[in-house]
Order: structure tokens, then C-alpha cells, then sequence
């Protein structure tokens, strides 16, 4: 169709050839094929003269708008590869939410601004329902305790180390000497804690093994939680890199034990498996793992082991 529009246009054979990059015998092979194919003549020719027949007017309307359309076609797909262009649905666990969204969400828009993004911020359980029901593309949250399925694939991504912190100036900052069984007047603000960890956290905190946790608020937003903090005794359970901006003001600080044992978050991807990622989600991936490898008390997962964090264990 391009070779035919080319000698619509030119209704010289030497000069829509040059036009389309052919030699003039190829191009007239080309226009003989695609008469055949459609078992009508374009084209009036002899010697000295081209001219569209009545049927080749008719048929270069209308090749006029297809060749159009694929070449837009050719075009967003370009775009679509290198995600300058697309849509991306993906969910983030409260934990990333906290540390990496923000920058990540920056990063993206700033390198590929046509691309439109829909983030689902919540906790896995919801998230894997929407990754079931394919209304998001991956998501990237604690997977502790997600069970194992084969309908999806998981990539470890990082360790996101934790502390218990407090507001500036609470009571316990003042003990020139204590113990992790000092936290448990005070109450834990928290999200939805792992079964491993919390056992980890009993261990830790001198209790018994079906002994609860003195949780007062449960919630999947870590601002929130952070804020309750800053404004009460309560202790909050929460990774540095979450909370990072609200330590480096001094509105919170970690409370450090000596001796006591690395508590962490599992981040990792999740996707279904044997699925291919749109090259926009590969991309959010790709800057997601930039954004995590210099966030605080984080360390990256390479090559089947995690690298050491600098200021990851809980003392």
C-alpha cells in the first residue's frame, strides 16, 4: 500500500521508486503483486504515462487511512516499548508506601511523563486479591506470610530493618540503663505484624509464647501511626527507611538495646506467574530498585543473599 500511495502521488515510477527506497523494476513487481492480490487494476500505464484507474482512486482513499493508522500504530507501540507512553497499575504495602512511593512515584514521572501510573497503597491480603483479579500488573510489600501458590512468583527485593521508636523527650530516651521489657507499659502502635516476627517480638520482650502483644492501634498507614507516636508514649514498630524523615527532624528516635537480635521486613514483588511485565511496570520496577538500594537500614537482595545495611540491626 505505501509503494502504490508512493505512485498515486509521484504517477512516475522512477521518482516513487526513489521515494521508497526500491529500484524501479521492484517497485513495478510491487504494484503487480498487490493488483493481483486484490484482482483489480490501480493503475493505467504505458510507456510514457501513469494514471489511477477509477478503482484505484476509490482503493487509495481508503489505503491512505490504513497506512496512517499503522504507522500511528508503529508509533505507539515505539512509545509503548520504551514506556514514554502506556499505563501502569501496580500495588505498594504499607511499609514501601512509606519508604520508596514518594521518590519512586517523582523518579517516574519526571523520566517518562506520558505514562500514566494507578497505585493501590494497602496491605498485601488486599493486594493479592487485585493481582487474582489481574487489576494491577505486580505489587511489592512484606510477603512473610503470604502462603505459597502456584499461581504466582515471588522476587525477594530487600530487607527493610525495623527499631522501636518514640517521640523526642519520652521517658525511656532518659534510662541511662534498660531493658526490652521496658516497652510494654507503654503500648505499641504498629502495622499488622508477621506471625514470625511477632514471635521474634515475645522472645525479645521477655514474653510468653501465646502471650499477646500490647498493640493499641493497628493500622496499615505508617504517617499515621508515626504521627500517633510523636504525640504520645506509645512505642512505635516500624522500618528506619519508613520512618527516615521523621527521624532525621527529631520528632522520633529509635530506642536501641545491646545485644538484641535484627528484626525485619521481607520485601519482595509479586506477580502471577509466567506473566510478562508491560516495559512501563519494568520500568517502575527498575527505579524501584535504584530508589530502595540507598534508602536507610536496607539491605538489597543480590545474587541469592542480602548485602549488608549500614545501621540495620535493632540494639
Amino acid at each position: 500500500m505505501r509503494h502504490a500511495i508512493a505512485l498515486a502521488d509521484e504517477l512516475n515510477f522512477a521518482r516513487a521508486a526513489e521515494k521508497v527506497h526500491l529500484s524501479q523494476p521492484a517497485l513495478s513487481r510491487s504494484i503487480q503483486t498487490l493488483e493481483q492480490e486484490l484482482g483489480l487494476q490501480l493503475f493505467d500505464r504505458d510507456n510514457r504515462n501513469v494514471a489511477l484507474t477509477t478503482v484505484g482512486a476509490s482503493f487509495m482513499a481508503q489505503a491512505r487511512r490504513l497506512v496512517y493508522q499503522m504507522r500511528s500504530l508503529e508509533r505507539d507501540m515505539g512509545l509503548l516499548r520504551s514506556s514514554e507512553i502506556g499505563q501502569v497499575a501496580f500495588g505498594v504495602g504499607p511499609l514501601p508506601t512509606a519508604a520508596f512511593l514518594p521518590a519512586l512515584l517523582s523518579s517516574v514521572r519526571a523520566e517518562r511523563p506520558g505514562l500514566q501510573l494507578t497505585v493501590s497503597s494497602h496491605n498485601w491480603r488486599y493486594l493479592l486479591q487485585h493481582l487474582h483479579a489481574e487489576e494491577i500488573e505486580f505489587f511489592v510489600a512484606d510477603t512473610r506470610d503470604i502462603q505459597p501458590d502456584a499461581a504466582i512468583a515471588i522476587t525477594p527485593l530487600c530487607r527493610q530493618y525495623g527499631s522501636f521508636l518514640c517521640r523526642a523527650g519520652h521517658p525511656l530516651l532518659a534510662q541511662a540503663e534498660r531493658q526490652p521489657g521496658d516497652l510494654l507499659r507503654y503500648g505499641f502502635v504498629s502495622l499488622k505484624l508477621p506471625a514470625g516476627l511477632q514471635a521474634a517480638m515475645r522472645r525479645l520482650l521477655g514474653m510468653d509464647a501465646n502471650e499477646p502483644l500490647p498493640v493499641a492501634v493497628e493500622c496499615d498507614n505508617v504517617q499515621v501511626l508515626a504521627d500517633l507516636a510523636c504525640e504520645s508514649d506509645v512505642v512505635l514498630i516500624a522500618s528506619e527507611a519508613a520512618v527516615a524523615p521523621s527521624v532525621a527532624a527529631g520528632r522520633l528516635a529509635p530506642i536501641r538495646f545491646s545485644h538484641a537480635p535484627p528484626l525485619y521486613a521481607e520485601i519482595g514483588i509479586v506477580q502471577l506467574y509466567g506473566r510478562s511485565l508491560s516495559p512501563g511496570a519494568a520500568l517502575v520496577l527498575e527505579r524501584l530498585r535504584a530508589i530502595a538500594a540507598t534508602a536507610p537500614a536496607t539491605a538489597m537482595h543480590v545474587g541469592g543473599e542480602y548485602l549488608a545495611a549500614p545501621g540495620a540491626t535493632l540494639k
